[in-house]
């Protein structure tokens, strides 16, 4: 009997191991490249290639993949109205400030909506009309 236990709590410990690289491939929602300098939550990004992640529920990280700029930031499920193949981040635009707004990884009806920070608000109340803008799909 001993030896069976052993055998058992082995091939789980097996499993388990190899569960790890596939829970964290799949926490990966979307690769973009971002052409122009944003702000995710607090944190201000330069352009370039990033990796959209959700940590855990509601909670979104996106990090450069040559850059270590990165955010991490408190999301708001949303629903479309319509799914889509192609992952997109959307962006409110105020002049030249791009301010991240939601995220809607590829074929899901579901996506993560941003509160909008303190600076954005700032920034909106200078705008009359903010502009909407699709940057990045891949």
């Amino acid at each position: 009997m001993h030896k069976y236990a052993y055998q058992v709590l082995t091939a789980l410990t097996l499993v388990a191991w190899l569960m790890v690289p596939a829970t964290y491939a799949q926490s990966i929602m979307l690769k973009a490249n971002i052409p122009f300098n944003c702000v995710v939550g607090d944190q201000q990004l330069p352009s370039g290639e990033y990796q959209v992640k959700q940590l855990q529920s509601g909670v979104v990280q996106v990090q450069g993949r040559v850059t270590r700029s990165s955010a991490t930031v408190l999301t708001i499920g949303t629903q479309a109205t319509k799914i889509s193949d192609v992952g997109k981040l959307v962006f409110n635009r105020y002049g030249d400030q791009y301010f991240l707004s939601k995220i809607w990884a590829p074929s899901s009806g579901t996506g993560h909506e941003l509160r909008k920070s303190r600076l954005e608000r700032e920034v909106a109340v200078n705008f009359a009309l903010g502009q909407t803008t699709v940057a990045a799909r891949k």
